[in-house]
């Protein structure tokens, strides 16, 4: 029988240790004990397509027996490689039945494996336990080794997140002290190869003179091409990138129509992936990065880039801009405050980040309390499996406020109707069900004006759901409108331009006049969720349209925001 303490020991392994690594190792020494296994393994499927055999405990198991399988199918090729292969839970009652089986311990008679899977499907591990005994396996075994393999997903997946803060936080640090762009480059591509492990990475940068997007770094066989090679714009993928400003993520690149296969890494026939995302500044692209995977021989592999992938690259190429733009000083001022909010930005995050995994141990802890019964209720251990991927979720959110705050001012123009975007924004955030009163009050004869229609949704969307928080009851005012003198007082902006006013106005507590100076700092915030940086998104915005934003609300008749933005761009 399974001991219910011994699997909330099993639990609590994922938050007592502080590496991956040895998490992997006290989950499987932990399995051991409470299946009664002999052996007890976590293989790890790398990029390449191989299983590595690095985790393990049991009678049998010791460093020498420490190996590498290929993900494969075949007979003979083993279980742990089947299911790497194929995906599916196995059981067997008798390995010297099963054609698959590989005899890696001559004690083994029972087997069990399930494949581990993170949030994009991809089958990142596989959970072996053996047993000496014949038909050792039930469901309930099944099941626990299935709960054993979701906890091993946590631990992968926050290597992840680690991996991917790290990389942020290590590229943010050499915005801060990098000399030049050939420095900042550098150190760019150095995490993407030790941190990221990503098998080629180059960067190219356009380059006025040669009216071409030259090749300015790369990690692999290019670096003795740097600066002698590159692309015209719209010329094969890159320099479609590189024109058109949009990210683009191929899974087979020959295939497309855009495709030339000149510049690369590697021969274009053993290309198996390929992504690339523009580099932007202020709208206008300078350059892309572009990373590129090798096809492999093992037909199970799956290598392709994902969503994941490409958020990270682009949240990379956005703080490459910014550094690269700020080394050539321009924008001095965005450099100055950037780069003063740079140090106590990264330890917010982490601070955040803390308080999120120290909440993950809480989950953990109160599964260990429900294992702990004497009746294991799975269905709650699933639920509590749910809010452990939950609580992993809301550390992505404080790494996506991060970028928000890095690229706030970092804008794309077209032509938009302001009225549109207003309600299609509270459509989108305003709750269907709600005991606060909507009231929109739009000027339906505003003309289009040139925004960045994501930002400044980004932006409207915050000024609602901070109003929301405030109140409970009463009524909360969306409007647009022509702005007048009196908006134009409460700013610096010139009286001899024409302007749109958005207002958010709601009926909460209202802000006094001391804190009206303070709100749009970074970090500054009276509420315990958030990193205190959505108000200086929200002005970040603003100030990179050629607008303004203020708050002209009265303590206890509730906040009044008001963001001006110009109906003719300057010049």
């Amino acid at each position: 029988m399974l001991s219910p303490e011994a699997l909330a020991q099993l639990v609590r392994t994922v938050t007592l240790e502080r590496t991956g690594e040895r998490a992997l190792d006290a989950l499987a020494l932990a399995a051991l004990k409470i299946t009664a296994s002999r052996n007890v393994i976590i293989g790890r499927v790398d990029e390449r397509g191989y299983v590595d055999l690095m985790h393990g405990a049991g009678l049998d198991w010791t460093e020498e027996t420490r190996e590498t399988l290929k993900v494969a199918d075949k007979s003979g090729g083993g279980i742990i490689a089947f299911v790497a292969a194929k995906g599916g839970t196995f059981v067997t009652g008798d390995v010297h039945n099963e054609p698959r089986y590989r005899d890696q311990f001559s004690s083994t008679q029972s087997e069990v494996a399930v494949p581990v899977h993170d949030h994009h499907g991809r089958i990142r591990a596989v959970v072996n336990l053996e047993s000496d005994r014949p038909n050792a396996y039930d469901r309930e075994h099944v099941l626990l080794c299935e709960t054993i393999a979701d906890l091993v997903s946590v631990v992968i997946e926050r290597e992840d997140i680690e991996r991917r803060e790290e990389a942020l936080i290590q590229i943010g640090s050499a915005l801060d002290s990098a000399l030049s762009g050939e420095e900042l480059i550098e150190r760019v591509l150095q995490v993407a190869g030790d941190v990221l492990r990503f098998q080629s990475c180059s960067i190219f940068l356009f380059d006025p003179e040669r009216e071409l997007f030259m090749l300015r770094g790369s990690v692999g066989t290019l670096k003795s091409q740097v600066g002698g090679v590159g692309y015209r714009a719209g010329e094969g993928c890159t320099g479609w990138v590189c024109q058109a400003g949009l990210p683009l993520r191929l899974d087979d690149p020959q295939s497309d129509p855009r495709w030339k296969g000149s510049v690369l890494e590697f021969p274009k026939e053993q290309i198996a992936a390929y992504l690339a995302v523009p580099i932007l500044y202020r709208s206008r692209s300078i350059g892309a990065i572009r990373v590129l995977r090798r096809a492999s021989d093992n037909p199970y592999l799956d290598n392709r880039f994902t969503e994941d992938d490409e958020r990270l690259l682009v949240a990379i190429s956005e703080q490459v801009a910014t550094g690269l733009e700020n080394i050539r000083s321009l924008q001095k001022a965005i450099r100055v405050e950037q780069m003063a909010a740079w140090g106590e930005l990264s330890a917010k995050s982490s601070h955040m980040i803390g308080n999120r995994v120290f909440a993950l141990k809480g989950d953990v802890n109160e599964l260990g309390h429900l294992l702990e019964e004497r009746s294991v209720d799975w269905g709650a251990v699933r639920d509590l499996q749910k809010s452990l991927g939950t609580n992993v979720t809301r550390i992505e959110e404080i790494l996506q406020e991060f970028r928000d705050f890095l690229t706030a001012t970092q804008l794309r123009f077209s032509e938009a109707n302001v009225n549109e975007i207003v309600e299609e924004t509270v459509r989108e955030v305003f709750p269907k069900r709600s005991e606060i009163a909507l009231h929109l009050d739009l000027d339906r004869s505003l003309p289009t004006i040139k925004v960045d229609a994501t930002k400044l949704r980004r932006a409207i969307s915050e000024l609602i759901e901070n109003s929301l928080l405030w109140f409970e009851q009463g009524h909360l005012r969306v409007a647009t409108l022509f702005a007048g003198d009196q908006h134009l007082r409460r700013t610096s902006l010139s009286s001899g331009r024409r302007y749109v006013a958005i207002e958010v106005a709601d009926q909460g507590p209202g802000i006094d006049e001391e804190r009206k100076q303070l709100i749009f700092r970074p970090f500054y915030s009276s509420r315990v969720k958030g990193m205190g940086l959505g108000l200086s998104i929200v002005k970040g915005i603003v100030d990179a349209h050629g607008g303004a934003i203020y708050e002209d609300g009265a303590i206890g008749e509730g906040a009044h925001f008001v963001i001006l933005l110009p109906i003719e761009p300057a010049g």
